[in-house]
């Protein structure tokens, strides 16, 4: 293998090592005025998530 081969493929993980630790740990922030409702988890306890909307699918009627 070339030397050139060898250093682009040790850059490209190095980078990918590098990059995989980026990010927020938690729970996602929501913007501003994003509706919120109250939701139970299996385990009894309650946490706070945004409203999903009512969007009707056209298979429903076959669905449900």
């Amino acid at each position: 293998m070339p030397i050139a081969r060898v250093t682009a493929v040790a850059l490209a993980l190095a980078a990918a090592v590098a990059l995989s630790g980026c990010g927020k740990k938690g729970n996602p922030e929501y913007p501003t005025g994003t509706p919120m409702e109250q939701r139970a988890s299996p385990d009894g306890s309650t946490h706070k998530a945004p409203k999903k909307p009512t969007r009707p699918f056209v298979l429903d009627p076959l669905l449900n």
